[in-house]
């Protein structure tokens, strides 16, 4: 057996120097990583050069070849290297050489794809297109050996054409290797995770020499590894930046710039971190050339944001140039943001943001211990009794507040803390009760309980008359005589604190469906006065002489009423309550006019079973105390058939009347649904402009195309018969928009013809009045004017027609021409008769029969089906052609031109 060598340095790798493919020793360690390199003649481990051996692989070789009776040593030198940087221009080198070597293999692919498809082409040449194979005949054998001789040289050509791709694809990989290596931006994140590495092996190496490991040597060699290939890549960022490469750092922006993220997109910051920037981030509408912090500010003020990475920052600019330049219609480019940031350095943005910020004013708010912070929800899997625990700012129970223990329903079952929806409701009661909501999202497991913020719910102002259960007149109690309420046993200077509303505030998990809470029933208090000291009514004084009549109750409950409303009329307040169904109205301005009674019953049917899925929103009118539909008046219709008396709703406080956002939200909900008919949808976009809204706006509110509210609004042009037919289904709305075009007389007449079944197809009746416009701009421009014939004229008898029907104002040659050329095409048309023949044929035969007949022939079946489908295409240019000029016939032949100046004589 033979002695083998293993070998192993920082500069060659690992390498067996000793034996080559198929001396029995590679068939060994095959299996062990090992492979052949012809260039080298040697057998070694890939990608082992520049890095520490693999001693797992070269052992277990090693155990394999002694096993197979050879005498194995291993020679492995650590210390044998080259620099990081002769190592990079060795890899450098090895790609320019690839460049060469599958440049020319790409080379020589494209050269025999073309050489094959040169010999196809050359045998086919010997074939007649179209001559088939002839069975029997003494060149059958030839002719089916150049048939295969065709096939087999086009199937290599498209091999060698997919082959030489593929070489081209990887030239120009090699090629752009070191461009791609010492890319600036890739190079700061590979620096980045060096730095990484470098301080692991620190730690570590530190680690072996505390504690006498035997790896203190190897870890000294990664960290000079690592610091030597850091040390050359911040040289290349260094060089790049000498060139004048931009290379981003967080002094380089302030809160609020905005920055184009990867070359797509423009993106405000909202935080400016060592590491990254948080920019704004809204999923929902993504992509977006240009996203603000209110773009992705959601329901609670909270701002959603993504982390970019400075490497990704490809340009800058400042809030107040980017809005400007949004405010002209322009998104700028990275020159003009160029300029723009040079104008205005984010270390001056900086400093103006620090001095705002001195200068505002501190607030010195203080927390109260005596509220409690946070609620801590206990409940294990399927109980029927929950914990509630009140919790101060040290998440410690609070001393004011005992454990709430809240039970279900009866046959009922908590899931779960948080997944528990009436578990939820209760709590949502009980904190309402005590004049708490919760502010943040549950945080904690099953077992340890749950935990989420809460706060104080500010009273809510008494509204729509409901205030008058609960109220307490306002007098000063007798000696003795406590003031409370149902959930304090306080002093009087406590009845006025939020835990005594009784108003019901919707926290993140009451949004499905607000709880029964009677409203008032936390507001009532009681005077508790011995019997003895009860409070009577005063005596008035005596009436004077000149008696004023007194205010009543009601005249002063008014006054308040119209004060609040007075006052809140600028203020814009959502809430969601159950509003009682008789109490709602109608929109008046509502954009659909049309709604299905079938439809209705389904929908009322199911709320009758399951109940509102979802809220209607209303707007609150503080003068009569009632309620206007912003959207959902389908479900509201529903509702009345189904015989409910409540509804959930959104309602909206301070909304003015003929507020053109209202109207906008009530279009764009409603638009585009399958029963709201055109014309419905042409009058809403006519109202959104008559409020001042631009066509942009009309179209960007609704979410429809500019094009799309053009054509709805041309409707409109449509005479009163027309917006009737379309209205009922007999016009379609395609058809319509070029009817709108026409006169109106023409319209009338046409709206006639039309619904005579006049007309094969909609295509026609579209080509028909196409040319009715053509003839009609044409008259207008000669001075006269075009209206189509009446449906109630005299037809012409069967042999009467017009020898060139719409050439009576020509002149004597044009129409002798005409008449010419009529002769010639109609000659040519007669041919087609033949072709049809042979479709006929063709048709009529087996496919089995077709495929014996044309294989083998000169393009095959395949060929004859590419000329008819050829055919088919122009056939069908011909079709519409040919009803244009059907239409433009009709037209002429069937139009009255008026001359106004013979009407006026």
């Amino acid at each position: 057996m033979a002695t083998i060598t293993i070998s192993h340095t920082r500069a060659d790798g690992t390498l067996i120097t000793d034996s080559v493919k198929g001396d029995g020793v590679w068939e060994i360690v095959r299996n062990h990583g090992f492979r052949s390199f012809r260039s080298i003649g040697a057998l070694g481990i890939p990608c082992s050069q520049d890095k520490e051996a693999d001693t797992c692989r070269i052992d277990a070789a090693q155990a394999a070849l002694e096993a197979a009776g050879h005498e194995v040593t291993q020679e492995i030198d650590e210390d044998t290297r080259r620099t990081f940087a002769e190592a990079e221009a060795a890899r450098e080198e090895r790609a320019d050489d690839r460049v060469e070597r599958f440049s020319d293999r790409a080379g020589r692919a494209l050269a025999s794809a073309d050489a094959r498809r040169a010999t196809a082409d050359q045998i086919s040449k010997r074939f007649e297109f179209g001559q088939p194979i002839l069975v029997g005949h003494h060149s059958e054998g030839r002719a089916r050996r150049d048939s295969a001789r065709i096939g087999t040289n086009m199937q290599k050509s498209f091999e060698d054409r997919d082959r030489a791709g593929y070489w081209s694809d990887r030239t120009r990989a090699a090629e752009n290797y070191a461009k791609h290596r010492k890319d600036p931006y890739r190079t700061l994140r590979r620096l980045k995770r060096l730095g990484a590495d470098l301080r692991v092996q620190e730690r570590h190496h530190a680690e072996a020499v505390e504690k006498g490991y035997g790896s203190v040597d190897r870890h000294a060699r990664l960290i000079r590894d690592l610091t030597e290939e850091i040390t050359y890549w911040e040289e290349i960022v260094q060089k790049a930046k000498d060139e004048g490469v931009k290379i981003w750092e967080p002094a380089d922006f302030a809160p609020g710039d905005f920055v184009l993220y990867s070359g797509l997109s423009w993106y405000q910051v909202a935080r400016v971190n060592p590491q990254t920037l948080s920019i704004a981030w809204n999923l929902r509408l993504a992509p977006k050339q240009v996203m603000s912090l209110e773009d992705a500010t959601f329901d609670g003020g909270r701002i959603g944001t993504h982390t970019a990475d400075y490497t990704q920052i490809r340009a800058r600019c400042p809030e107040e140039a980017m809005r400007a330049f949004l405010a002209d219609g322009k998104v700028p480019g990275t020159k003009a943001a160029r300029e723009a940031s040079e104008a205005a350095p984010a270390d001056a943005i900086r400093a103006a943001q620090a001095e705002a910020k001195k200068l505002a004013p501190k607030s010195k708010q203080r927390s109260d211990p005596k509220i409690p912070k946070r609620v801590k929800l206990e409940c294990e899997l399927n109980a029927t009794e929950a914990t509630v625990t009140f919790l101060n700012g040290n998440s410690q129970p609070h001393k004011g507040y005992e454990p709430v223990t809240l039970t279900a329903p009866d046959g009922e079952k908590y899931r779960g803390a948080t997944w528990s929806r009436n578990l939820q409701k209760q709590v949502a009661e009980l904190l309402a009760e005590r004049g708490y909501a919760v502010s943040g999202q549950w945080k904690g497991s099953r077992g340890r309980g749950e935990v989420a913020a809460i706060e104080p719910v500010p009273p809510a102002p008494a509204e729509e008359g409901e205030s008058q259960e609960g109220q307490v007149e306002q007098r000063a109690p007798e000696s003795g005589g406590t003031l409370t309420c149902e959930n304090s046993s306080n002093s009087v200077s406590k009845i006025v604190g939020t835990h005594c509303t009784g108003a019901w505030v919707p926290t993140k998990v009451d949004l499905v469906k607000p709880p029964s809470y009677p409203r008032g029933k936390a507001m009532t208090a009681t005077t508790k006065t011995p019997a003895s000291k009860a409070i009577k009514p005063r005596k008035s004084a005596a009436p004077a002489a000149k008696k004023a009549v007194a205010p009543t109750k009601v005249d002063k409950r008014r006054e308040v009423i119209a004060k609040n409303a007075a006052a809140s009329a600028e203020v814009v307040k959502t809430v969601l309550k159950r509003v009682p169904i008789d109490r709602i109205d109608a929109d008046p301005n509502q954009p659909r006019k049309h709604f299905d009674e079938a439809k209705l019953n389904e929908l009322a049917g199911s709320m009758k079973l399951i109940g509102q899925q979802q809220p209607v929103s209303v707007r609150y009118n503080a003068t009569t105390r009632r309620y206007t539909l912003i959207m959902g008046e389908r479900r509201w219709r529903a509702a009345k058939i189904a015989g409910l008396t409540e509804l959930d709703a959104v309602v909206q406080h301070g909304v003015k009347e003929g507020d053109r956002t209202i109207r906008m939200k009530a279009v764009a909900e409603n638009v585009g649904r399958a029963d709201m008919t055109a014309m419905e949808e042409a009058n809403a976009f006519q109202d959104l402009v008559d409020d001042g809204y631009s066509l942009e706006e009309v179209a960007e509110g609704c979410g429809k195309s500019t094009a799309y509210v053009g054509w709805r609004l041309d409707l409109l042009k449509l005479c009163p018969t027309a917006q009737e037919a379309m209205g009922k289904g007999h016009l379609p709305p395609a058809l319509a928009w070029y009817v709108s075009k026409l006169s109106t007389d023409n319209q009338t007449r046409f709206l006639a013809k039309y619904l005579r079944g006049a007309f094969s197809s909609t295509r026609d009746a579209e080509a028909f009045v196409n040319a009715c416009r053509a003839e009609e701009e044409r008259r207008t421009s000669q001075g006269s004017f075009f209206v189509l014939a009446d449906e109630t004229a005299a037809p012409r008898s069967a042999g009467e027609q017009d020898a060139l029907p719409g050439a009576h104002d020509l002149a004597e040659e044009e129409r002798e021409a005409i008449a010419t050329d009529r002769q010639k095409l109609v000659k040519k048309v007669d041919k087609l008769s033949t072709a049809g023949e042979i479709l006929s044929e063709i048709v009529a035969m087996d496919a089995d029969r077709l495929a014996l007949l044309l294989a083998g022939t000169g393009g095959g079946v395949g060929g004859y089906r590419q000329r008819i489908e050829h055919l088919r295409d122009l056939t069908t240019k011909a079709i519409k052609n040919l009803r244009d000029a059907q239409a433009i016939a009709a037209v002429r032949a069937g139009a009255i031109e008026v001359n106004p100046a013979a009407v006026a004589s």
